[in-house]
């Protein structure tokens, strides 16, 4: 390869990264809502167990 086709190389490379990067900031920078339906389905379950609930009348 001649230094013209290397620097040609070089130059697409750099823009590539450069787009690439540019992108990756863009993509973790939005921010996606969620509904507040789900909100609730995914709250942590109080680790108190009810045993009352187990015993078994007669």
């Amino acid at each position: 390869m001649s230094r013209k086709e290397w620097l040609v190389a070089a130059i697409l490379t750099f823009l590539t990264i450069c787009a690439w990067v540019v992108f990756d900031i863009l993509h973790t920078r939005a921010q996606v809502e969620i509904p507040s339906k789900t909100k609730e389905l995914i709250e942590p379950i109080s680790p108190e167990f009810d045993i009352s609930g187990l015993k078994v009348t007669p």
